[in-house]
């Protein structure tokens, strides 16, 4: 249950943010609250043995400031007509790696989910995280650039990210975008690292030895989001997102591919 509250509340950010980010669209209602349906499919960062399709339910509530999106729930403020700053606190964090869709899938894990010769490692959970978002519309062609900083008691992310509307028609908009985040090191050995007791554990047959990185490390991503807007309360929307980390993750033995990707469509009700 938690992953796909995890998987709801990466998508609802992304898909939130984007729509809010057009500057030419106005507010129908100073609240809206959002239900749909979406279906996905792609990789997963750990060696997971596991189907990667997801169908996934949506909901979500927006007013004029404080909105809830999943198992996160925060406050916006319009400094000005260029910054908007945002505090916010997550409850099933260690997820800021992901991007648009979740390319890289939910640092959360399992250990009965991984393949076979690793099911001995220690289970990965969630932290609860606050952090702080500050959003800069440029002014140039409808490109927002963000940075945000996020933590709790397994570590902090930093990410900087920027996206740019294309309104296409009235109906169709197509919304590209790309992230960069740094992973402090206490986050990343948490994650990511194997201890001497996981190698010698005898489920963990295709492990032959530790591994801990005491280093910042990166992901980054690229992706795009559209959506259709059949009348002022359906929509339909498709995604799709490729990421990429670095050595110090990717490295890891229970690390399946640096590069994974997600694609995703789906429908939305708005009240």
């Amino acid at each position: 249950m938690k992953r796909v509250i995890l998987i709801v509340f990466i998508l609802l950010s992304a898909l939130s943010f984007s729509e809010n980010s057009i500057s030419n669209k106005e507010m129908e209602s100073n609240y809206k609250i959002s239900l749909g349906f979406m279906g996905g499919y792609g990789s997963s960062l750990y060696k997971v043995d596991e189907s990667y399709t997801r169908y996934i339910p949506i909901l979500g509530f927006e007013g004029e400031n404080l909105y809830i999106l999943g198992s996160e729930i925060g406050y916006r403020h319009k400094l000005n007509s260029k910054f908007t700053i945002t505090g916010f606190s997550q409850l099933f964090g260690g997820v800021s790696l992901q991007g648009v869709g979740g390319a890289i899938g939910s640092t959360q894990l399992k250990n009965s989910d991984m393949e076979e010769g690793y099911k001995g490692i220690s289970s990965r959970k969630t932290q609860t995280e606050v952090g702080i978002k500050l959003g800069y519309n440029t002014g140039f062609k409808n490109t927002i650039l963000s940075g945000e900083v996020r933590g709790g008691q397994r570590g902090s992310t930093a990410k900087i990210s920027a996206l740019r509307a294309v309104v296409v028609t009235e109906r169709l908009s197509i919304i590209p975008q790309m992230n960069f985040t740094l992973v402090d090191h206490n986050m990343v050995n948490y994650y990511f690292s194997v201890s001497e007791d996981e190698v010698n554990d005898p489920r963990n047959t295709k492990l032959d030895k530790a591994y801990n990185s005491d280093q910042l490390a990166y992901a980054s991503g690229i992706g795009v989001t559209g959506n259709y807007q059949f009348t002022s309360e359906w929509s339909a929307f498709a995604l799709a997102e490729i990421q990429y980390v670095a050595d110090e993750i990717g490295n890891s033995p229970i690390v399946d591919e640096r590069a994974n990707y997600f694609m995703g469509v789906g429908l939305r009700y708005n009240f």
